[in-house]
């Protein structure tokens, strides 16, 4: 979720790119957001084990992730070693994280830790309050300058945030109750005495029905994942064929030239 402003040169790209072996789960990120957005519009500061954590409302977030590229971007051409890291999960689209790794001329150093999805920051390094007192007030001028030039008002901003993000999560768990109801009912139409052809015991829950062997089968058994199971239930009329019956179709022997004739 980036907020878009008008910015006289383009944003550096990072020199390197990682990349996760998970897919970001966008509602659990959306939730962190919200949050965020319900953050009072400051910035609030936490020591923990040596490091500094920084968190923001949602929109001074964006502002600020903004600020920072375009501030780094010329830190960089003034002598000063800054290495710019992004990590990405495993779409390739969507980032997660950003580190700022930098070493300044007069051997000032510290590493900032970018996380998107929680619009907050880590700041560690032995020289992070020379980071506070001379970088963090250029960058706030930046932010300042952002807000004027593009006519941002971060309560407007972050109440709006509120209102969409509540309706859209709103949205989000009706469908996902309404699914869960047809799996109940699916579940329950049908005799105690029905076997898994998968573990042979009685399909009383967590089953579907195979139309073309005509009987249930227990989740775990077809090894289902937890999307294909809300997309049975919220289809039950569909047909479904179970791994026991497409086996046996595909290991049927086929019929010679002459069994054919």
């Amino acid at each position: 979720m980036a907020l878009e402003v008008r910015n006289k040169k383009p944003l550096p790209k990072a020199e390197t790119q990682k990349f996760e072996n998970y897919a970001l789960n966008i509602d659990k990120m959306l939730r962190n957001k919200l949050e965020a957005a319900q953050r009072a519009q400051v910035v609030s500061y936490k020591l923990s084990e040596g490091n500094i954590v920084f968190s923001t409302d949602a929109v001074l977030f964006e502002l600020i992730d903004i600020a920072l590229s375009q501030y780094f971007n010329k830190l960089s051409e003034q002598n000063c070693n800054v290495k710019v890291t992004d990590t990405f999960d495993n779409t390739v689209v969507n980032r997660t994280k950003r580190v700022y790794r930098v070493i300044k001329a007069d051997g000032v150093r510290y590493t900032l830790n970018v996380y998107v999805t929680t619009s907050r920051f880590l700041l560690n390094g032995k020289n992070c309050m020379e980071f506070l007192e001379d970088d963090m007030p250029n960058i706030n001028a930046i932010v300042d300058f952002l807000c004027v030039s593009n006519n941002i008002d971060l309560k407007v901003f972050n109440d709006l945030l509120v209102e969409k993000l509540t309706e859209f999560l709103s949205k989000q768990s009706t469908n996902a109750l309404s699914a869960a109801c047809a799996a109940i009912t699916i579940n329950n139409c049908r005799e105690d005495s029905d076997k898994c052809p998968g573990c042979n015991r009685a399909c009383k829950t967590n089953s579907v029905l195979c139309t073309k062997g005509s009987h249930w089968i227990h989740y775990h058994c077809q090894k289902l994942k937890k999307d294909e199971i809300e997309q049975l239930a919220s289809s039950p009329d569909e047909s479904f064929c179970c791994r026991f019956c497409k086996t046996s179709d595909t290991s049927a022997p086929s019929k010679t030239l002459n069994e054919c004739e």
